[in-house]
């Protein structure tokens, strides 16, 4: 009888050390997902990207902008009027480099050559 007791502990011991190794490795693995990696510049030139987008969506969906000239300057405000832009909860667009300041003054020049519209934004 004390040979099967003591193979049960056994099994169970090497049973408990894979489990305690398997659970250090998924919460290393999973502990490296919460980082915090922040990128101002990078969230600058992804919210200018996006604000360019949302112009030519603006300059497409409303021809009737370019009957007098080819090109028009409209500011980011247009577009958060226009709902192509979700502001944040004071209807700004946040800065992410100065997030004291916003960019809905930002000037926007939408121009359109032939069939395709090209967007400036003053940065």
């Amino acid at each position: 009888m004390k040979t099967i007791n003591d193979k049960k502990i056994i099994i169970l011991g090497a049973i408990l050390l894979v489990f305690t190794i398997g659970y250090f490795v998924i919460v290393n693995k999973v502990s490296y997902a919460f980082v915090n990696d922040y990128d101002p510049d990078k969230s600058y030139n992804e919210t200018i990207d996006i604000i360019k987008k949302s112009a030519v969506a603006y300059g497409t969906n409303n021809p009737d902008l370019f009957k007098e000239d080819d090109t028009v300057y409209k500011k980011v405000q247009d577009l958060i009027d226009a709902n192509l832009l979700v502001p944040n909860e004071d209807g700004n667009i946040v800065n992410p480099l100065q997030e004291e300041e916003n960019l809905n003054e930002n000037v926007i020049k939408i121009k359109k050559e032939k069939d395709k519209i090209t967007v400036e934004v003053d940065s």
